[in-house]
């Protein structure tokens, strides 16, 4: 038989056989397609406490399951069908934290595109309840940081440097840290932009536009590329600045 939302059951638990007879009928075809059961012991009920008290997570126990967020979402439908926001809150809810653990290289990739909880009949904050599933998860050390969190922390640290950012060093600084290998100056240790390990959709993305821009702009962003530009009067701001976010907690996460 047919199986709605086929990612979520494990491939090893789905049998086929090719040919099924149950008390004499031959049921050949698609009704021979069998789920495997399976045995879960192992429910942490704290943890959808902890997610309904905090200030985002409190609309996730009015959600009955009704699959609207999943299918208005851009990035099920189109990118990766592993991308369930319903089964994240069901899972959730029922303190499944490994069901939750199998699926956090997933859990991530929301593009706050609001559609979920636009369309959501019982008004739940669907993107808020799941970033509050991830943070807690990440609290309690349950999931490696997410990209697009490293992606802020970094961005916060060239803010807090500079006070601003420069978009080729952000865009190359941040390339490195995905593991490609950036060339760099010698004397400055700055990268230069596409020596080295650039990737293929990069290129084609940043090269076309380039093409356009007059010398006088690129020579500019070059230059800042060399010497970041900074904030006048920077750096005694960013020491205030900076232990605010220590006190709040906002470096911490």
């Amino acid at each position: 038989m047919a199986i709605h939302e086929r990612s979520l059951v494990e491939p090893e638990r789905i049998l086929r056989k090719e040919r099924l007879v149950v008390e004499g009928i031959d049921v050949s075809g698609d009704w021979n397609l069998i789920i495997l059961p399976r045995v879960i012991n192992d429910y942490d009920l704290d943890f959808a406490k902890e997610i309904v008290n905090s200030p985002d997570g409190k609309t996730i126990n009015q959600c009955y399951q009704c699959s609207y967020c999943t299918a208005s979402c851009p990035v099920h439908n189109y990118w990766d069908e592993r991308y369930n926001p319903r089964h994240f809150i069901y899972l959730a809810r029922l303190g499944m934290i490994d069901e939750l653990q199998k699926r956090a290289d997933v859990m991530w990739r929301c593009v706050s595109c609001h559609k979920c909880t636009h369309r959501c009949p019982k008004g739940v904050l669907v993107e808020e309840v799941l970033k509050v599933i991830l943070r807690t998860m990440a609290k309690k050390g349950l999931i490696e940081e997410y990209p697009s969190k490293k992606f802020d922390k970094f961005f916060t640290e060239q803010v807090l440097e500079y006070g601003r950012i420069e978009d080729g060093e952000l865009l190359f600084g941040w390339i490195e840290k995905q593991g490609y290998k950036v060339v760099k100056d010698p004397i400055l240790k700055k990268p230069i932009p596409f020596i080295g390990e650039t990737p293929e959709w990069l290129k084609q993305l940043t090269l076309k536009p380039i093409k356009s821009m007059n010398i006088g702009f690129l020579m500019l962003n070059a230059k800042h590329m060399l010497f970041h530009p900074r904030t006048k009067n920077w750096n005694k701001f960013k020491q205030v600045l900076r232990k605010v976010m220590e006190e709040e907690g906002a470096l911490a996460h």
